[in-house]
């Protein structure tokens, strides 16, 4: 029986190790099994999820003149739209290349906003931060946006927006990734998932494939350190 379960969960979530299906499991069936048991019914099914390869780290670099790391690695919020990180990745598709900026709640993991656009500039990453920071309008403490050091978020114009809404700017230091680690290491999923469970390719409108990825990602995929729970099933749970 248990068998049957964790292959269903993995016909449709193949990335997913034996922790997230059985927190998918508990989610879906209530069924309570521990770990152990579906990591040997996985074992008997000759299936495993996707393991990513580490990075080696990279040596320190400095800080941002104008807007210092004021993260400084603390990757942990104690309220929705408190702390947000935020980066740029690059994803071709039939032949022409495509920019996605995310920006993600270190509450629960949660994207929050995102924008797909076939040009790499500003306007990018301002639409999907006025709509963020629009919303944490109705917060009562003031958002912390935290980026590399790219022009995108070192131009006047980003800058400017987020002074207007009173935020905190926070950069990395150069050359450092480990300072945006959280939003590092989604983005990396993310395209895991693009590839192998989506498979992206295949279809023709890229946009389309980038939303449903990113539902996967905040409203149906486990996160352990969210008591097994998606982000935003976590989230309407604690703020309820």
């Amino acid at each position: 029986m248990l068998d049957d379960y964790v292959s269903d969960i993995h016909s449709h979530y193949p990335l997913m190790g034996y922790r997230q299906i059985r927190d998918t499991l508990l989610l879906e069936t209530g069924w309570k099994v521990c770990d152990i048991s579906v990591w040997r019914s996985m074992k008997r099914l000759n299936i495993r999820g996707y393991v990513r390869r580490k990075k080696y780290p990279s040596n320190p670099g400095s800080e941002h003149k104008q807007h210092p790391n004021i993260l400084n690695r603390e990757f942990h919020a104690a309220a929705p739209l408190q702390k947000i990180v935020t980066d740029i990745t690059y994803i071709k598709h039939r032949g022409k290349w495509f920019f996605l900026a995310c920006f993600l709640d270190l509450f629960n993991n949660e994207i929050v906003e995102w924008e797909l656009s076939d040009t790499f500039d500003n306007i990018l990453v301002m639409k999907a931060a006025k709509r963020l920071l629009d919303k944490a309008k109705s917060t009562d403490y003031p958002i912390l946006l935290h980026s590399d050091q790219g022009s995108q978020y070192s131009s006047a114009g980003y800058q400017a927006l987020l002074q207007e809404y009173n935020a905190i700017q926070s950069m990395s230091r150069a050359g450092v990734p480990r300072d945006n680690a959280v939003m590092e290491s989604f983005f990396g999923r993310f395209k895991d998932v693009l590839r192998f469970q989506f498979r992206y390719w295949e279809r023709d409108n890229l946009g389309d494939v980038v939303a449903s990825a990113i539902y996967y990602f905040n409203n149906i995929r486990p996160v352990r350190k969210l008591n097994g729970k998606p982000p935003v099933l976590f989230r309407e749970i604690l703020v309820a």
